[in-house]
């Protein structure tokens, strides 16, 4: 699904719950946050928001490591890739042996990451970043939680989040990773921040609700466990890619 706000956010969510993909015009040009998991697909969506807006595509920020957000810009080669050191240095851990089981559970050949990153443009931020061009302004800060290197955009004045896997909706969260503890701590500062449209990391966009629904999934879970979590949310579906649920 195609979904456009204010005429210069175009957010590309899915009712497979693959990873959204979002596009934000700029005065000279498209940045993308997040890529998808396969590149085919990430040049298909280029080229409708290029057909689009009449604005070429040059840079992709990334939410956070995991395939299904950023193997997409990697394997199409031809973006420059704003992230955060961590996500990078997440990136060039992956292995042999789970890039094998990505690479049967997609059905695509993921096994020459390691190359492929070597060949990459990257723009590499610390812990924060920000952007600023005519009136619109992205702010990008690493927070963990979901990850340690989990990465948020908030979009100015529209006060528009794009939160990566720190908010999804309506899907089970990739958990094994998490610092659950600083998870509930962030999503709790931001319900108190002004936020209109919160983009998550899968599932359609929406408004402040949606951190209740993950602060209510993850506090089941650090109480209950895994057997209460998957019976209380039992209508919620499975990602695209799942590496492992706990």
């Amino acid at each position: 699904m195609l979904e456009v706000i204010g005429n210069k956010i175009l957010i590309f969510w899915f009712e497979n719950f693959a990873s959204n993909v979002t596009a934000i015009e700029l005065n000279e040009e498209v940045i993308l946050i997040d890529s998808s998991l396969y590149p085919e697909k990430l040049k298909k969506i280029i080229d409708l928001v290029q057909l689009r807006t009449k604005k070429t595509v040059k840079k992709v920020f990334l939410t956070h490591h995991h395939p299904d957000h950023s193997f997409g810009a990697i394997f199409y080669e031809k973006l420059e890739i704003i992230l955060s050191e961590k996500t990078l240095m997440k990136l060039f851990e992956y292995d042999d042996d789970l890039l094998k089981k990505i690479s049967e559970e997609s059905e695509f050949d993921f096994s020459n990451l390691q190359k492929k990153l070597s060949k990459c443009k990257f723009n590499v931020f610390r812990k924060d970043n920000l952007n600023t061009s005519s009136k619109t302004v992205i702010s990008g800060i690493t927070l963990g939680g979901h990850t340690k290197d989990s990465t948020i955009y908030k979009i100015y004045p529209e006060n528009i989040v794009i939160t990566g896997d720190i908010i999804v909706s309506e899907i089970h969260s990739e958990l094994n990773e998490s610092n659950i503890d600083n998870w509930i701590k962030i999503l709790e500062e931001l319900k108190k921040q002004e936020i209109n449209i919160i983009i998550p990391g899968h599932g359609r966009p929406g408004d402040k609700k949606l951190i209740d629904n993950q602060l209510n999934y993850l506090k089941t879970f650090k109480a209950h466990g895994k057997d209460a979590l998957l019976k209380k949310f039992k209508d919620y579906k499975y990602p695209e890619l799942l590496l492992n649920f706990q």
